[in-house]
Order: structure tokens, then sequence, then C-alpha cells
């Protein structure tokens, strides 16, 4: 590697850089990178091309440009000397300037033909000013070429006739002044209507109120309470009411409550208050016996009389 080359490499791995970094930002193809660093000199072009790449190169990464041109005269043998691709007399110099013709050769017809076809137009347009201003003033020149105006057709105007009848001799003339006969009522005869005799309706007989044995018990949770109810010997229920909560049994022999918080639940039977089962935290157990239509509870030995429920008949009819 020469020693441009090295100068080169050193510079571009410091800056951890590739070609094709290089290529991005200097717009140097990377063969021509990666021959001015291994010294394959031959596949660069030759004289202020090649230079003006080393310098872009060089700038880029840092190196000094002076000293790599140096280096590059040295190693390559390229002085300058060779002739710029653009310059007159290079083998590849090719002259893109446009080439100027002379169509028109001197003392030719060309300019008193175009003379004569201006002359042509301008007597064209002369002659048709002199045309069009000389037969304004006759009917039918240029009005013709103008827009007609529209003729409205008048309106036709029927004659009113007015054809006179004869009239025969005894016909009378009927005008509004004429009375006509007004229609008799024996033309039509109504019927007089029968007034249909007054009913009287017959009043049934009131049902009396039957009584009905039987016991209907209403129960309210006034506090969180256990409870068991039996209606006539059978479980009904059994859980666990809270406040608000609320119960109600019909029964025809018997009712038995269970309670393991007497004072959370509030009696009514058959519409009357009994107050609570009993107290805070007390296990309570009562039982109501429907006999002969009256409600017992059956406390202690003897029996107590409570109201019995009844129901009042609705007459049919």
């Amino acid at each position: 590697m020469s020693e441009l080359g090295r100068l080169l490499s050193e510079a571009r791995t410091a800056k951890e850089l590739s070609y094709a970094d290089v290529e991005a930002a200097t717009r140097i193809r990377q063969k021509y990178l990666e021959a001015f660093e291994t010294g394959a000199y031959d596949e660069l072009p030759s004289g202020a091309v090649s230079r003006g790449f080393l310098r872009i190169y060089a700038r880029y990464l840092g190196v000094d440009v002076e000293e790599a041109l140096a280096l590059y005269e040295q190693a390559s043998g390229d002085h300058g000397g060779s002739v710029p691709i653009a310059e007159p007399g290079s083998p590849r110099y090719i002259d893109y300037r446009p080439l100027e013709v002379n169509l028109a050769e001197p003392g030719s017809s060309m300019a008193w033909l175009r003379w004569l076809f201006a002359l042509l137009i301008v007597g064209v347009i002369a002659a048709a000013a002199w045309f069009l201003l000389n037969n304004n003033s006759r009917p039918g020149s240029i009005a013709l070429f103008a827009p007609q105006p529209t003729e409205t057709p008048s309106p036709t105007v029927t004659p009113w006739v007015v054809t006179a009848t004869p009239e025969a001799p005894g016909a009378v003339a009927i005008n509004a002044e004429t009375a006509l006969p007004a229609p008799t009522s024996d033309l039509l005869t109504l019927p007089t209507p029968t007034v249909p005799p007054t009913i009287t309706p017959t009043p049934r007989p009131t049902a009396t109120p039957e009584l009905v044995a039987g016991a209907i018990l209403d129960v309210e949770a006034e506090q969180r309470a256990w409870l068991r109810a039996m209606v006539d010997g059978e479980l009904i229920e059994e859980t666990v009411l809270r406040v608000g909560d609320t119960r109600s049994w019909v029964a025809d022999q018997s009712i038995t409550l269970r309670t393991g918080n007497g004072a959370g639940i509030r009696l009514t039977l058959n519409g009357e208050d009994l107050g609570t089962m009993g107290g805070v935290g007390e296990v309570v157990e009562r039982t109501w016996i429907v006999d002969q239509g009256e409600v017992i509870e059956a406390v202690g030995p003897t029996p107590t009389l409570l109201p019995t429920a009844t129901s009042t008949a609705t007459p049919s009819g």
C-alpha cells in the first residue's frame, strides 16, 4: 500500500466510515475511493478530474490536501500535464456549440416574397372594411347577419254571437221571481212514534255476610331475626328475616311461629297488632289455634281468645 493509501485509509478508519458512507457524502464513486487507497491509479480518470476527487476526499477526511496531492503526483506520475477533457485539442473534445446556417442566400427572392405576402394581407383587410362601410346603409346587407327580431303574434278576438230562440206560443217563462208550489206534508206521512212503558227494576235481596273461620297472621321484621313458621301442622318457611321483610299466612287449624330474637318480630293477627314476640335475643315459640270459628293462643294452661278472621261476602248479581 502506498503512502497516500495508508494516509487515507487510516483517516477513514479512525472516523469509522465505509466507502458507502463517503460516497453518500462526497458523491465520489466507491471504486475511485478504493483506487486512491490501494494504488490502482490506472482506474482513475487522469488530469484535473482525479486531483479534484482527491481534494474532496482528503478535505472530507480531514487530511492535508496539499500533502495528499504531492503523494498522489509522486506515486502516480500524474503531474498535471494531461489535457483536460473539455479543452480544445483533446482527442475526446466535442464541440457542442450550435451551427449557424444562413438559409437565405444574398440577393435571393425571399425578401420581396415576404413583402408581397404582407401587402396582400393588408389589401384583403382594407377591401373587407370598405365593403362593410359602404353596404351598411343598404337594407338586407349587414342586417342579414344581425339577429332578426321575433314578432309576437297578436291575440285572436272571438266575437260574441247571441242567438235568439223564438218562444212557443203559450209558453210561460220561468225566472227567479216565479214562485214554485211548496210541497205539502200529505205526500210523505210519517208514523207517530210509540213510547215504550217505563220498566222499574226490581231490587234484589242483599246477601247476608257470612263468617269465615280462620286465622290470618302478618309478620314484619323490625330487627334481624331467625324465624320458622308451621301452618296447619306443615313447615311452611324457615329463614332469616332482615329489617323491613314481611310475611303473611292463612291457617284453617293452627299457626306456630318460633324465633331466635323475640324483639325483632312484630305480629298482626286478623288485623289486630299483637306487638313483638318477646325480648331482644329471646327464643320464643307461640301457637294460635282455630277452634269453632274462634282463634285462641296456646299460652300456659288457659288458651287466650283472639279475634276471628271474617270476611264479607259480596252479593251476586
